[in-house]
């Protein structure tokens, strides 16, 4: 009896102490600054088309939806947004109005709110068959455009704080024939190519607009910037600017921004999930905390913009 007795009191002990430990582990958890606490709240509301197409798959589904659920993934990889989920919009939204309404009277209600709301309309659709041929020799590429006109707004203002149309190109296709030679590769999905390329065009541009690419580090010739692959990819060419005094309109007191200065043009040459690392292509090492922005794209060439030099005179 006096060892049952014992062993009854140890485990009794045993599991107070468990129960105390799991206790002050939740405790120290609950104190613990939540490193998404501060972060803007972004909803993505439903992206429309207005553009025709031939089917109603392409029109419904391979536009509209696909788009918009592929910029609420993009947006919520950069770790910049809390993304509401898209069914819990028009929930929180009237939550929000409530709540305004409420605080007019000296009432307030604790319920979580959305600081933007990004909504627009798919506006550039369509097909381009690029075809040369000479005798028995031809070549053909298929080139699918997509463009979208997207709006960033202030849930309690109502503002439209950022405006932009995006407007996105990529070669999906190729074939080259040659008397009895033919030779040809193609996408497995055009259309989601294309539409992801302008996804993550959208969500840098959204993200920059509140959360600018900057460069945290600089090794020698090798800066570390605080994207990673959600942004930037490998390949894509950067300019590293220095921003100077702020410019103030006189008459409104507006900002319009500073002053801006290149440093270098970069490339990036590697990224992970949080950063990314960007050699010197031209121009002088930059320094840590200066200002990152997308070299413009090239217009001419093909998937990677290279086009060789032309010789002779321009016609």
């Amino acid at each position: 009896m006096r060892t049952q007795f014992l062993r009854r009191s140890k485990i009794g002990l045993l599991g107070l102490y468990m129960v105390r430990g799991i206790i002050f582990s939740l405790g120290a958890l609950a104190a613990m600054p939540s490193l998404s606490a501060d972060l803007p709240i972004i909803a993505v509301t439903e992206i429309t088309s207005g553009v025709d197409a031939n089917s109603w798959r392409e029109y419904k589904n391979s536009k509209a939806e696909n788009f918009q659920s592929m910029l609420e993934t993009h947006l919520a990889r950069t770790s910049r947004f809390k993304v509401i989920e898209r069914n819990r919009i028009d929930q929180v939204l009237g939550e929000q109005a409530l709540q305004s309404e409420f605080s007019n009277n000296g009432t307030q209600l604790r319920v979580q709110g959305v600081d933007y709301i990004v909504y627009g309309s798919v506006t550039r659709f369509g097909v381009v068959d690029k075809v040369m041929r000479s005798g028995s020799f031809s070549t053909k590429k298929r080139v699918y455009e997509f463009g979208v006109d997207l709006r960033v707004v202030d849930a309690l203002s109502g503002e439209i704080r950022r405006a932009e149309t995006i407007n996105v190109s990529t070669e999906t296709s190729s074939a080259v024939t040659t008397q009895g030679f033919r030779s040809g590769d193609a996408s497995a999905d055009p259309l989601s190519d294309v539409q992801r390329k302008s996804a993550r065009a959208a969500a840098a541009i959204i993200t920059e607009s509140i959360f600018p690419i900057r460069i945290v580090r600089v090794d020698q010739k090798v800066a570390y910037l605080n994207y990673g692959e959600s942004l930037l990819s490998v390949g894509d060419e950067v300019r590293a600017i220095v921003e100077g005094k702020r410019i103030i309109d006189p008459d409104t007191g507006l900002d319009l921004g500073s002053t801006e200065t290149d440093v270098a043009l970069m490339r990036i040459t590697e990224t992970t999930d949080k950063f990314s690392k960007a050699e010197i292509v031209t121009g002088d090492i930059p320094p840590a905390g200066a200002l990152v922005r997308f070299a413009l794209p090239p217009t001419e060439g093909g998937p990677t913009g290279e086009q060789r030099e032309r010789k002779g005179r321009k016609i």
